[in-house]
């Protein structure tokens, strides 16, 4: 576990990107299955970049990417696909935290490990 994260800016894109999904539940209320899924996938994104901000883990990002296939992939597992608007946010919002979350994995590898 290291304190420097590859790219902090990704890191906050990630945090952000959470935060919306977890507010996005509200417009959902009609939708019980998305919005649950949304305020929960949400704030574990929120929580695993906010933690990963504070001190950095490869597990953090393997959180983000696993939340992220899932928001993409829920509306239809869960049966809300047909409904246009949370089936978009939670796609689209699934797939830039997955691909950032991919993308800091790649930087972490490639960065050179500083154990003292």
């Amino acid at each position: 576990m290291r304190n420097d994260v590859p790219s902090k800016g990704l890191e906050w894109t990630n945090l952000i990107l959470g935060a919306g999904l977890a507010c996005a539940a509200i417009m959902f209320v009609g939708l019980p299955a998305a919005a649950w899924n949304a305020g929960i996938v949400g704030s574990l994104i929120v929580c695993s970049s906010a933690v990963a901000l504070y001190r950095y883990g490869d597990w953090a990002e393997w959180s983000n990417l696993t939340l992220g296939c899932w928001a993409a992939v829920a509306p239809f597992l869960l049966g809300f696909g047909s409904a246009q608007g949370p089936m978009w946010t939670h796609v689209l919002i699934g797939i830039c935290v997955g691909t950032f979350a991919a993308l800091q994995l790649v930087a972490s590898r490639r960065a050179p490990s500083s154990t003292n």
